[in-house]
């Protein structure tokens, strides 16, 4: 006679799935773990990396209080308000040497080969610190005064010429008598000689 075989489970439905959700949660907790060590080791990295640039700082700025304090006592000033004032110095310097370079009689060569043989010129000043030409001066018309705008416009060492007033004025001559009219005009315009090429002197 066959006994039949009877299985018979020990182990309680769905501990499977029990298993599985506890190798999640390990997989999870060494994740976890992973994580924290990799962000305690970059702000271990970025806290020596910070007290690095703190040490190089505070090393540059005993430094400098060093220098500036050897450079008081040879009378140098090299304080923040000394400093932002070198700008300004280097301008002044630069108008200076311009100024020193800068040849009158040059200007009155190139003024004479480009004003026209009726005009008459009054005051001729300049402003250095725009390189600009004041002309003050009469012409006996408009024609003229037209000719002498073109003809600096024309020349090398002018540009931008401005008439800035013009008006018609009568000429009294020394007799009393009342001579031609004549426009009395003021004028500016910009000034920058080309350097002239050096000359070889043949033996």
């Amino acid at each position: 006679m066959m006994v039949p075989r009877v299985k018979i489970r020990l182990s309680a439905p769905g501990i499977r799935h029990l298993t599985l959700i506890q190798l999640g949660l390990k997989a999870m907790i060494a994740g976890g773990l992973a994580l924290t060590c990799s962000l305690w080791w970059i702000s271990t990295t970025v806290k020596d990396k910070i007290t690095v640039i703190e040490n190089q700082t505070h090393r540059i700025v005993t430094e400098t209080r060093q220098v500036i304090d050897q450079a008081k006592t040879t009378g140098i000033d090299l304080s923040e308000q000394a400093i932002q004032k070198i700008p300004q110095h280097i301008a002044f310097v630069k108008r200076v040497r311009e100024r020193v370079g800068f040849s009158w009689t040059q200007l009155l060569t190139d003024l004479e080969s480009s004003v026209p043989k009726h005009i008459l010129m009054n005051t001729i000043s300049l402003d250095d610190k725009t390189n600009t030409v004041l002309l003050n001066g009469s012409a006996p018309s408009l024609k003229d005064l037209n000719l002498l705008i073109h003809q600096l416009e024309k020349h090398q060492n002018f540009r931008d010429v401005i008439l800035t007033q013009h008006a018609h004025k009568k000429n009294k001559k020394k007799t009393g008598t009342k001579g031609q009219p004549r426009i009395v005009f003021f004028m500016k315009v910009f000034y920058e000689p080309k350097e002239q090429p050096s000359k070889t002197i043949k033996s």
